[in-house]
C-alpha cells in the first residue's frame, strides 16, 4: 500500500508529533508498505495566516496515494478518498486552552472570527475521514466535547525502546523536552530553590522562542541555581537523550493539561525511572499513578520539591516506582504492531 503520512510543521520546530509522524513513516515501511512523511508548512502567527493555510490544505490533492494517514490541524483537511485520522491534538487555542494564558489566538473580533472558523472547519471536514483514532482518552474527551464526535484511541509507541534502560539511579532529575511556556520548564527550575536534598536537575531541548530561554535563565540567575540545575538549550541527540535517562534518578515531566502520556513519560518507564508531573497536566495521568509509578503534585514549586527530594532520599521506593511505571506501560499494549495493524486495515 502506498501511504502518505501527512502532518503540519512549522521550520525548525520540533516536538512530539513531528517524531510520531516520522516514526510511524518509518514504521510503515518496515512493515511492508511504501511509506511518505509530507510536511505542510504551518504558522500561527498572525492569526490571520491560520484561515489561509485551512485554505491551502483544502486545494491540495494527492495524486498515487492509497491511503492518506493525517495527525495534526490543519493538514488534517487535505482530501482523500481514503483518508485516516489518528489525532494528536486539535488546534487546543480554538478549544481547551481558549481563555487560559496559553490561548494565543487574540481576544479580538478577528481572533474570535478565527477561533469559529477553525471549529466550523473541524465540524465540516474532520468527519471526512473514513476512521478517527486519537492518541490519548484526553484528546478522544476533546473531541466528543466540543465537536461531538467519536474516536478509538491508538495509544503511540517509542521508535525504538530497546535503547532505553536502567544503568543506575544517579543524582538528578531529567526533564528532556522543547523548551516552552506549555511545558512549563520555568516551574520545575523554579522548585529547585526548595529542595533539601543534594537532588539536581537536568533540563534539556530546543527553546521555541528566545523569550522561553530567557525566562529560564533569568530564574536561574535570580535564585543562583546554576550549581543545582544544568540547562542543555538545544538539540540533543537521541544518543545523549537515552545516556541522560538511563542514568537519571528519575524524570520530570509537567506539561500543562498534556494531549497524551508524552514520549518523555515512556522513555523515563522503559529506563525504569519513576516520573513526575503535576496534577494538571492532562494526558500524564495515564501513565503516572501518584505514589506508584512516580508523583503526580500540584503545579506549586514546593510540591514538585518534595517529590525531587523523596526520591533522592528513598533510591528503593524510586527503583520500585519505575518498574511499575513499565509494568503499567506494558499492560497497556502500546506496540507498533497494534498501531500499523490499525491504521492499514
Amino acid at each position: 500500500m502506498k501511504v502518505a503520512v501527512i502532518n503540519n510543521w512549522v521550520p525548525f520546530v520540533a516536538g512530539g508529533a513531528e517524531h510520531l509522524a516520522s516514526a510511524l513513516t518509518d514504521k510503515l515501511a518496515e512493515f511492508g508498505h511504501k511509506a511518505l512523511l509530507v510536511k505542510i508548512p504551518f504558522q500561527w502567527h498572525p492569526a490571520s495566516k491560520i484561515l489561509e493555510q485551512i485554505l491551502a490544505c483544502r486545494a491540495m490533492r494527492l495524486a498515487n496515494v492509497d491511503r492518506v494517514i493525517a495527525l495534526k490541524f490543519p493538514a488534517y483537511y487535505i482530501p482523500h478518498p481514503d483518508k485516516i485520522l489518528w489525532i494528536v491534538h486539535q488546534f487546543r487555542q480554538a478549544y481547551d486552552l481558549w481563555g487560559t494564558e496559553y490561548q494565543d489566538i487574540p481576544d479580538t473580533p478577528e481572533g474570535h472570527r478565527v477561533r469559529e472558523i477553525i471549529m466550523r472547519s473541524d465540524d465540516t471536514f474532520l468527519p471526512e475521514a473514513r476512521k478517527i483514532y486519537t492518541n490519548s482518552h484526553i484528546t478522544a474527551d476533546r473531541l466528543k466535547k466540543w465537536n461531538r464526535m467519536d474516536s478509538e484511541v491508538l495509544f503511540p509507541p517509542l521508535l525504538d525502546a530497546s535503547q532505553f534502560r536502567c544503568a543506575e539511579y544517579g543524582d538528578y532529575i531529567f526533564y528532556p523536552s522543547r523548551i516552552t511556556r506549555g511545558k512549563r520548564q520555568c516551574l520545575v527550575v523554579e522548585s529547585m530553590k526548595h529542595v533539601t536534598s543534594g537532588v539536581r536537575l537536568v533540563v534539556a531541548g530546543s527553546p521555541e522562542t528566545p523569550d522561553d530561554l530567557a525566562n529560564l535563565e533569568a530564574i536561574l540567575r535570580e535564585n543562583q541555581l546554576e550549581q543545582k540545575v544544568q540547562v542543555l538549550p538545544r538539540f540533543i541527540s537521541e544518543e545523549e537523550k537515552v545516556e541522560l535517562m538511563n542514568h537519571a534518578l528519575g524524570s520530570a515531566y509537567t506539561p500543562y493539561d498534556e494531549d497524551s502520556y508524552g514520549y518523555v513519560t515512556l522513555e523515563a518507564y522503559h529506563a525504569r525511572k519513576p516520573v513526575v508531573t503535576c496534577t494538571d497536566s492532562g494526558g500524564t495521568s495515564i501513565v503516572v499513578e501518584d505514589g506508584v509509578t512516580g508523583w503526580s503534585v500540584p503545579p506549586e514549586p514546593r510540591e514538585i520539591a518534595r517529590a525531587f527530594d523523596d526520591l533522592f532520599l528513598d533510591r528503593t521506593r524510586a527503583r520500585r516506582m519505575g518498574e511499575a511505571g513499565y509494568a503499567r506501560v506494558v499492560s497497556l499494549g502500546i506496540t507498533w504492531e497494534n498501531v500499523i495493524g490499525k491504521l492499514t486495515q
